[in-house]
């Protein structure tokens, strides 16, 4: 049997709600060349009842149902890539989803090009089930000051990295995204845990190798992206974050200015009140990790102003 043109993964953890919704939009697509890959994380809602339901449907190829939750959705990333026979693949995440000419407007933009790692394209936003009246687009054109995600584009990965994405990590969501299979596995994205921004990281390791492709058309619907579902995860979230910068301190040739000012900016937390076992742990182990850029951020944030930029 000849291999799908797109691979589309859903990895789901207790998204009953959307489930239906999510798996929809994706058997619903104008462009039919694809596989489904349908992952539940031992979820307790009725997620696998919703999933079971379509067990039988041409398009799914495999429906994995795990009994002991992975504890970290790129665990299952790893796990639909792994599984994966498309020459791309779409990570559709549970709560999201999408147009019906999401697929057939994305490999029409691609169109054969070579050396793009991964394409992406505009989102509408979703706040529960009202679409609100902007999209990602609207939000970094005002940002940036410009208009360059009113129109496509392709660019060089690592121009996007240091200019773009770096600082404000312009990539919407995973849900946006086709990944190049090949590029993506060459860049070896699971090789070190997250469990909060591993799509952070993907995207990087993607860039760095490859061009990144973007369609203007808003063909994603983003749901909730402005919650506070990690408002309680600052320590684990900065610990994350400075992972991510000690990857791109040893791998890329970023301007020091630019790299320790975005530095500064994303992995920052106060060290002048509210200590804690979890916080020693943390800084000792950022310590280990890389002591240069542990002391750097360590006396950041000891002689910052007291304000409102601290965690």
């Amino acid at each position: 049997m000849n291999a799908p043109k797109v691979s589309v993964i859903i990895p789901n953890y207790n998204h009953a709600e959307f489930l239906k919704q999510r798996i929809d939009s994706v058997l619903n697509q104008t462009y039919k060349n694809f596989e489904l890959i349908i992952l539940d994380d031992c979820s307790t809602d009725d997620s696998q009842s919703v999933i079971n339901k379509y067990k039988l449907h041409p398009y799914v190829k495999h429906i994995v149902l795990n009994t002991q939750n992975s504890g970290s959705a790129f665990r299952q990333w790893k796990k639909g890539v792994e599984l994966a026979r498309g020459e791309w693949v779409w990570i559709a995440e549970s709560d999201d989803y999408a147009d019906p000419s999401f697929l057939e407007s994305m490999i029409s933009l691609i169109d054969d090009q070579t050396g793009i790692g991964l394409a992406y394209c505009d989102s509408k936003v979703v706040d529960g089930n009202t679409e609100l009246p902007r999209t990602f687009a609207m939000e970094k054109n005002k940002k940036f000051k410009t208009s360059r995600w009113s129109d496509s584009f392709r660019n060089h990965g690592l121009d996007e990295i240091e200019n773009f994405f770096l600082p404000e990590g312009t990539i919407n969501n995973a849900s946006a995204v086709l990944f190049n299979k090949s590029i993506l596995l060459k860049s070896n994205p699971f090789d070190s845990e997250f469990k909060y921004i591993g799509d952070k990281y993907i995207f990087l390791k993607v860039m760095i190798i490859a061009d990144v492709l973007y369609n203007k058309k808003a063909l994603n619907y983003y749901r909730n992206p402005f919650n506070a579902k990690y408002s309680d995860k600052l320590l684990p979230l900065f610990f994350e974050q400075f992972v991510i910068f000690d990857w791109i301190y040893k791998e890329t040739n970023l301007p020091k200015k630019k790299f320790f000012n975005f530095f500064y900016y994303s992995a920052r937390i106060s060290l002048y009140r509210n200590w804690s076992l979890e916080k020693v742990k943390i800084l000792k182990t950022i310590v280990k990790i890389n002591g240069k850029l542990s002391i750097r951020i360590i006396g950041y944030n000891l002689f910052a102003p007291f304000s409102e930029r601290a965690l």
